[in-house]
């Protein structure tokens, strides 16, 4: 049976979602069913209750693969958790760009502890009022959720996507388009306007070949906190954001940090000299 608290989680989320989702694509049911899946009247999300969380996620997307992990209870990209596990500290701050639907938050909201807190930066709107919804769902408090577009311009609008799916599987699949003439709106802000004056221990990056821009709007932030960051940088994005990896590489350079470990050959760890 689930708790009153839920009921009221399941009422918030209904007027939180409503006009977003009576919008949304067409409902596709995934074929396999998790045994963690509990009652949730909704016609776009659904309700998991897993050994590692509780996690509310939309049925539109069967092939999402971070949607499949989380509701079968597995950690999507594990290695990255284990990385950022190695260098969060109690009490610190941790900064998560890109935070989809929150597993990774949730996971740095534990490392951290309740005197530490997680920032949680999400563009889509859709998907950052799925995140709230997970952080209420699990009880969280120290996760603070921020619905702009993370950038190395504070203050600007940009464009984000409607996914369709037919590009990509996963709503985490799209990100920023600087050449977009079309899309939801999103302001920017940069992470030095933030002014985090509590020590951070750990950035992470993915926001789908923005990343670099992302690093560039934090370059006092890293300069003063020195933290391990982890980013993403693949190729068929550069392109798209007019990049390359001497870009990059250059940037590292810029704030006397090397390459310390690559993850899945797209997510490079980068930590002071």
């Amino acid at each position: 049976m689930r708790s009153k608290s839920w009921d009221i989680i399941k009422n918030n989320a209904s007027r939180l979602l409503g006009k977003r989702l009576a919008s949304k694509s067409k409902i596709v049911i995934s074929n396999l069913e998790s045994p963690y899946k509990k009652d949730y009247d909704d016609p776009i999300l659904e309700y998991f209750e897993t050994p590692i969380g509780n996690y509310i996620l939309p049925n539109n997307a069967p092939r999402d693969i971070v949607i499949n992990s989380m509701k079968f209870g597995k950690i999507f990209e594990p290695e990255v958790i284990d990385v950022a596990q190695q260098y969060i500290k109690n009490g610190t701050v941790v900064l998560d760009v890109g935070a989809n639907f929150g597993q990774m938050s949730m996971m740095f909201s534990k490392f951290v502890g309740s005197e530490g807190a997680v920032y949680a930066f999400e563009a889509d709107d859709y998907i950052y009022d799925i995140l709230k919804l997970n952080i209420a769902a699990n009880n969280i408090k120290n996760i603070n959720p921020i619905c702009k577009a993370v950038y190395n311009k504070n203050g600007n609008v940009m464009l984000y996507p409607v996914q369709d799916f037919k590009k990509y599987d996963s709503y985490g699949s799209y990100g920023l388009d600087p050449n977009a003439n079309e899309g939801r709106k999103v302001e920017t802000i940069t992470i030095d306007s933030l002014n985090i004056q509590e020590p951070i221990s750990f950035m992470k990056v993915d926001v789908q070949g923005s990343d670099l821009f992302v690093l560039e709007g934090a370059i006092e932030t890293i300069k003063r906190h020195k933290m391990p960051i982890l980013f993403e940088y693949e190729e068929q994005f550069n392109e798209q954001f007019n990049t390359k990896w001497k870009n990059y590489s250059d940037f590292i350079e810029s704030v006397s940090y090397r390459s310390e470990k690559t993850i899945y050959n797209i997510n490079y760890l980068i930590v002071p000299k």
